[in-house]
Protein backbone atom coordinates (compact mmCIF):
# COMPACT_ATOMS: atom_id res chain seq x y z
CA UNK A 1 0.00 0.00 0.00
CA UNK A 2 1.04 3.24 -0.81
CA UNK A 3 -0.40 6.42 1.21
CA UNK A 4 -0.22 10.34 -0.72
CA UNK A 5 -0.63 12.52 1.56
CA UNK A 6 -0.55 16.79 0.99
CA UNK A 7 -2.52 20.10 2.08
CA UNK A 8 -2.95 21.74 -0.99
CA UNK A 9 -5.07 19.70 -3.86
CA UNK A 10 -6.86 21.71 -6.78
CA UNK A 11 -10.01 21.78 -9.28
CA UNK A 12 -8.02 22.76 -12.52
CA UNK A 13 -9.38 24.24 -15.24
CA UNK A 14 -7.86 23.89 -18.36
CA UNK A 15 -7.94 25.69 -21.59
CA UNK A 16 -7.01 26.00 -24.98
CA UNK A 17 -6.52 29.02 -26.66
CA UNK A 18 -5.31 29.85 -30.85
CA UNK A 19 -2.97 32.42 -29.53
CA UNK A 20 -2.76 33.62 -26.28
CA UNK A 21 -2.96 37.82 -26.77
CA UNK A 22 -2.41 39.28 -23.44
CA UNK A 23 -4.61 42.29 -22.60
CA UNK A 24 -7.35 41.10 -25.25
CA UNK A 25 -10.34 39.10 -25.20
CA UNK A 26 -8.96 35.39 -25.79
CA UNK A 27 -11.71 33.08 -27.31
CA UNK A 28 -11.18 29.41 -26.08
CA UNK A 29 -11.08 26.63 -28.39
CA UNK A 30 -11.55 23.90 -25.43
CA UNK A 31 -12.29 23.68 -21.61
CA UNK A 32 -12.13 20.92 -19.35
CA UNK A 33 -12.39 20.93 -15.35
CA UNK A 34 -10.52 18.33 -13.45
CA UNK A 35 -9.37 17.30 -9.86
CA UNK A 36 -5.43 17.83 -9.42
CA UNK A 37 -2.98 19.37 -7.18
CA UNK A 38 0.24 17.74 -6.95
CA UNK A 39 -1.42 15.33 -3.73
CA UNK A 40 -4.38 14.57 -6.33
CA UNK A 41 -2.31 13.98 -9.40
CA UNK A 42 0.09 11.56 -7.60
CA UNK A 43 -3.43 9.51 -6.30
CA UNK A 44 -4.66 9.58 -9.84
CA UNK A 45 -1.27 8.24 -11.38
CA UNK A 46 -0.85 5.87 -9.56
CA UNK A 47 -4.08 4.09 -9.72
CA UNK A 48 -3.95 3.96 -13.53
CA UNK A 49 0.08 2.59 -13.08
CA UNK A 50 -2.21 -0.29 -10.78
CA UNK A 51 -0.62 0.45 -7.21
CA UNK A 52 -2.39 -0.02 -4.08
CA UNK A 53 -2.92 3.48 -2.63
CA UNK A 54 -4.69 5.78 -0.68
CA UNK A 55 -4.66 9.49 -1.08
CA UNK A 56 -5.37 11.84 2.15
CA UNK A 57 -6.29 15.47 1.72
CA UNK A 58 -8.16 18.62 3.42
CA UNK A 59 -10.83 19.95 0.93
CA UNK A 60 -13.68 22.38 1.52
CA UNK A 61 -16.26 24.95 0.20
CA UNK A 62 -18.37 23.54 -3.27
CA UNK A 63 -14.86 22.42 -4.72
CA UNK A 64 -14.72 19.67 -2.85
CA UNK A 65 -17.71 17.78 -4.00
CA UNK A 66 -15.95 18.49 -7.42
CA UNK A 67 -12.94 17.05 -6.60
CA UNK A 68 -14.41 14.35 -4.95
CA UNK A 69 -17.20 13.29 -7.82
CA UNK A 70 -14.11 12.70 -10.07
CA UNK A 71 -12.03 11.02 -7.94
CA UNK A 72 -14.87 8.24 -7.38
CA UNK A 73 -15.38 8.63 -11.09
CA UNK A 74 -11.63 7.34 -11.46
CA UNK A 75 -12.28 4.69 -8.89
CA UNK A 76 -9.07 6.64 -6.66
CA UNK A 77 -9.33 5.74 -3.12
CA UNK A 78 -9.34 8.74 -0.87
CA UNK A 79 -10.13 10.52 2.41
CA UNK A 80 -11.21 14.20 1.95
CA UNK A 81 -10.88 15.76 5.17
CA UNK A 82 -13.18 18.24 6.04
CA UNK A 83 -12.02 22.10 5.97
CA UNK A 84 -13.33 25.59 6.67
CA UNK A 85 -11.80 27.43 3.84
CA UNK A 86 -12.59 26.68 -0.06
CA UNK A 87 -9.94 24.46 -1.69
CA UNK A 88 -8.47 26.18 -5.23
CA UNK A 89 -9.15 26.96 -8.29
CA UNK A 90 -6.06 26.91 -10.61
CA UNK A 91 -6.16 27.26 -14.03
CA UNK A 92 -3.68 26.42 -17.21
CA UNK A 93 -3.83 27.63 -20.51
CA UNK A 94 -2.68 26.14 -23.31
CA UNK A 95 -1.68 28.44 -26.51
CA UNK A 96 -1.97 25.99 -29.43
CA UNK A 97 -0.03 28.14 -31.51
CA UNK A 98 3.25 28.35 -29.72
CA UNK A 99 2.71 25.18 -27.67
CA UNK A 100 3.78 27.07 -24.66
CA UNK A 101 1.51 26.64 -21.07
CA UNK A 102 0.74 29.87 -18.66
CA UNK A 103 -0.19 28.89 -15.29
CA UNK A 104 -2.63 30.74 -13.05
CA UNK A 105 -1.98 29.15 -9.77
CA UNK A 106 -4.26 30.49 -6.47
CA UNK A 107 -2.23 29.49 -3.27
CA UNK A 108 -3.58 26.73 -1.16
CA UNK A 109 -6.19 28.50 1.44
CA UNK A 110 -5.04 28.69 4.73
CA UNK A 111 -5.81 25.64 7.76
CA UNK A 112 -6.63 26.32 11.57
CA UNK A 113 -4.48 24.04 13.58
CA UNK A 114 -7.10 21.85 14.35
CA UNK A 115 -7.54 21.01 10.94
CA UNK A 116 -3.79 20.37 10.75
CA UNK A 117 -4.06 18.18 13.75
CA UNK A 118 -6.74 16.06 12.15
CA UNK A 119 -4.41 15.32 9.28
CA UNK A 120 -1.64 14.33 10.90
CA UNK A 121 -3.63 12.04 13.11
CA UNK A 122 -5.18 10.60 9.88
CA UNK A 123 -1.70 9.98 8.63
CA UNK A 124 -0.41 8.61 11.44
CA UNK A 125 -3.71 5.91 11.02
CA UNK A 126 -3.11 4.88 7.43
CA UNK A 127 0.74 5.17 7.27
CA UNK A 128 1.27 2.26 10.24
CA UNK A 129 1.12 -0.07 7.60
CA UNK A 130 1.94 1.17 4.48
CA UNK A 131 5.16 0.17 2.16
CA UNK A 132 5.88 3.44 0.64
CA UNK A 133 4.51 7.28 1.46
CA UNK A 134 4.65 10.44 -0.99
CA UNK A 135 4.55 13.29 1.16
CA UNK A 136 3.92 16.15 -1.63
CA UNK A 137 3.08 19.87 -2.07
CA UNK A 138 3.04 23.37 -0.72
CA UNK A 139 2.30 24.27 3.05
CA UNK A 140 -1.02 26.53 3.43
CA UNK A 141 -0.55 29.83 5.83
CA UNK A 142 -1.58 28.15 8.94
CA UNK A 143 0.45 25.05 9.06
CA UNK A 144 4.14 24.97 10.31
CA UNK A 145 7.21 24.90 8.40
CA UNK A 146 8.32 20.81 10.54
CA UNK A 147 5.05 19.39 9.45
CA UNK A 148 6.49 17.68 6.72
CA UNK A 149 9.47 16.69 9.42
CA UNK A 150 7.07 15.98 11.88
CA UNK A 151 5.12 13.13 10.35
CA UNK A 152 9.01 11.82 8.47
CA UNK A 153 10.19 11.11 12.23
CA UNK A 154 6.87 9.47 12.78
CA UNK A 155 6.77 6.99 9.54
CA UNK A 156 8.19 3.57 9.14
CA UNK A 157 8.91 2.99 5.61
CA UNK A 158 10.90 4.48 3.11
CA UNK A 159 9.27 8.61 2.21
CA UNK A 160 9.41 10.46 -0.95
CA UNK A 161 9.26 14.03 -0.21
CA UNK A 162 8.11 16.48 -2.94
CA UNK A 163 8.43 20.11 -1.45
CA UNK A 164 10.83 23.01 -1.20
CA UNK A 165 12.06 25.53 0.74
CA UNK A 166 11.87 25.69 4.23
CA UNK A 167 9.32 22.94 4.79
CA UNK A 168 12.32 20.76 3.03
CA UNK A 169 15.11 22.35 4.79
CA UNK A 170 13.34 20.59 7.84
CA UNK A 171 12.62 17.44 6.60
CA UNK A 172 15.75 17.11 5.70
CA UNK A 173 16.76 16.62 9.78
CA UNK A 174 14.28 12.89 9.77
CA UNK A 175 16.81 11.86 6.31
CA UNK A 176 13.69 11.06 3.73
CA UNK A 177 14.41 8.30 1.67
CA UNK A 178 13.93 10.67 -1.95
CA UNK A 179 13.72 14.23 -2.10
CA UNK A 180 12.57 16.13 -5.56
CA UNK A 181 12.71 19.46 -5.90
CA UNK A 182 13.03 21.08 -9.63
CA UNK A 183 15.94 23.06 -10.41
CA UNK A 184 14.95 26.43 -9.34
CA UNK A 185 13.62 25.00 -6.26
CA UNK A 186 16.67 23.65 -5.65
CA UNK A 187 18.37 26.88 -6.03
CA UNK A 188 15.58 28.31 -3.58
CA UNK A 189 15.96 25.75 -0.88
CA UNK A 190 20.04 26.34 -1.18
CA UNK A 191 19.71 30.60 -1.54
CA UNK A 192 22.38 30.25 -4.30
CA UNK A 193 22.53 30.14 -8.26
CA UNK A 194 22.94 26.93 -9.65
CA UNK A 195 23.87 27.66 -13.44
CA UNK A 196 25.80 24.27 -14.54
CA UNK A 197 25.69 20.62 -14.06
CA UNK A 198 28.43 20.50 -11.92
CA UNK A 199 27.14 23.26 -9.54
CA UNK A 200 23.84 21.13 -9.71
CA UNK A 201 25.50 18.13 -8.37
CA UNK A 202 27.37 19.80 -5.97
CA UNK A 203 23.72 20.97 -4.56
CA UNK A 204 22.42 17.83 -4.67
CA UNK A 205 25.07 16.33 -2.82
CA UNK A 206 24.74 18.59 -0.36
CA UNK A 207 21.15 17.62 0.26
CA UNK A 208 22.52 13.81 0.92
CA UNK A 209 24.54 15.32 3.04
CA UNK A 210 21.93 17.03 5.04
CA UNK A 211 19.75 13.71 5.30
CA UNK A 212 18.32 12.83 1.72
CA UNK A 213 18.95 9.31 0.91
CA UNK A 214 18.14 10.22 -2.47
CA UNK A 215 17.97 13.49 -4.53
CA UNK A 216 16.11 13.84 -7.82
CA UNK A 217 16.08 16.52 -10.03
CA UNK A 218 13.92 16.72 -13.21
CA UNK A 219 14.60 19.31 -15.78
CA UNK A 220 12.05 19.03 -18.67
CA UNK A 221 13.06 17.72 -21.78
CA UNK A 222 16.83 17.93 -20.29
CA UNK A 223 18.42 15.22 -18.34
CA UNK A 224 17.00 13.99 -15.27
CA UNK A 225 20.12 13.94 -12.16
CA UNK A 226 19.33 11.23 -9.22
CA UNK A 227 21.94 11.33 -6.59
CA UNK A 228 23.10 9.24 -3.20
CA UNK A 229 25.92 10.10 -0.68
CA UNK A 230 28.45 8.42 -3.30
CA UNK A 231 26.70 8.01 -6.52
CA UNK A 232 25.44 9.88 -9.60
CA UNK A 233 23.09 8.98 -12.38
CA UNK A 234 22.41 10.48 -15.62
CA UNK A 235 19.28 9.97 -16.91
CA UNK A 236 17.80 10.78 -20.74
CA UNK A 237 14.14 11.21 -21.19
CA UNK A 238 11.84 9.61 -24.00
CA UNK A 239 10.63 11.99 -27.09
CA UNK A 240 7.03 12.76 -26.84
CA UNK A 241 4.48 14.86 -27.96
CA UNK A 242 3.83 17.53 -25.76
CA UNK A 243 0.20 18.60 -24.76
CA UNK A 244 0.04 19.57 -21.69
CA UNK A 245 3.33 18.94 -18.85
CA UNK A 246 1.28 19.99 -15.99
CA UNK A 247 1.19 17.07 -13.56
CA UNK A 248 4.52 15.54 -15.34
CA UNK A 249 6.50 15.76 -12.22
CA UNK A 250 3.50 14.48 -10.04
CA UNK A 251 3.29 11.56 -12.44
CA UNK A 252 7.67 10.92 -11.84
CA UNK A 253 6.84 10.57 -8.36
CA UNK A 254 4.07 8.76 -8.40
CA UNK A 255 5.95 5.82 -10.72
CA UNK A 256 9.15 6.23 -8.27
CA UNK A 257 6.53 5.23 -5.41
CA UNK A 258 5.28 2.18 -7.70
CA UNK A 259 9.11 0.83 -8.51
CA UNK A 260 9.86 1.53 -4.40
CA UNK A 261 7.23 -0.66 -3.43
CA UNK A 262 8.00 -3.60 -5.95
CA UNK A 263 11.38 -3.81 -4.47
CA UNK A 264 13.18 -2.28 -7.76
CA UNK A 265 16.18 -0.01 -7.65
CA UNK A 266 15.86 3.54 -7.06
CA UNK A 267 17.20 4.12 -10.56
CA UNK A 268 14.64 1.41 -12.07
CA UNK A 269 12.20 3.06 -10.08
CA UNK A 270 12.96 6.67 -11.56
CA UNK A 271 12.97 5.13 -14.80
CA UNK A 272 9.54 4.14 -14.37
CA UNK A 273 8.83 7.54 -12.88
CA UNK A 274 9.97 8.81 -16.41
CA UNK A 275 8.06 6.78 -18.27
CA UNK A 276 5.14 7.94 -16.18
CA UNK A 277 5.95 11.87 -16.66
CA UNK A 278 6.59 11.37 -20.35
CA UNK A 279 3.03 9.86 -21.01
CA UNK A 280 1.85 12.73 -18.76
CA UNK A 281 3.17 14.81 -21.11
CA UNK A 282 1.29 13.68 -24.36
CA UNK A 283 -2.25 13.80 -22.15
CA UNK A 284 -4.73 17.01 -21.84
CA UNK A 285 -5.85 16.31 -18.12
CA UNK A 286 -3.06 15.58 -15.57
CA UNK A 287 -2.03 12.21 -14.40
CA UNK A 288 -4.61 10.10 -16.82
CA UNK A 289 -2.31 7.51 -17.60
CA UNK A 290 -1.65 4.53 -19.88
CA UNK A 291 0.15 2.04 -18.43
CA UNK A 292 0.69 0.66 -21.33
CA UNK A 293 2.09 3.93 -22.86
CA UNK A 294 4.39 3.99 -19.74
CA UNK A 295 5.81 0.75 -20.21
CA UNK A 296 6.40 1.85 -23.72
CA UNK A 297 8.34 5.29 -22.90
CA UNK A 298 10.16 2.90 -19.80
CA UNK A 299 12.00 0.96 -22.07
CA UNK A 300 13.46 4.21 -23.96
CA UNK A 301 14.73 5.88 -20.88
CA UNK A 302 18.48 5.79 -21.00
CA UNK A 303 20.27 5.57 -18.17
CA UNK A 304 23.61 5.84 -17.07
CA UNK A 305 25.86 6.16 -13.79
CA UNK A 306 28.35 8.56 -13.72
CA UNK A 307 30.11 7.75 -10.16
Amino acid sequence: MIIVAGLSPAWQQILEVNSLQTGEVNRCQSAKWCASGKVVNVGIALKHLGSASETLFPAGGYVKSLIASDLKQLNVPFRDLPQQNSTRICTTILDLSTHQTTELVENATSLSKEEVDTFSTEYMRRTSSAKVVVLTGSLPAGTPATLYQDLIAKTNCPVILDARGAELEAALKQAPFLVKPNHEELERTLSRSIPNTEELIKGMQELNQRGATWVVISQGKAALWATSADQVFRFTPPLAEVVNPIGCGDCLAAGIACGIEKGWSVPEAIRWGMGAAAENLTQLLPARLSATNVQSFFEQVKLEQIV
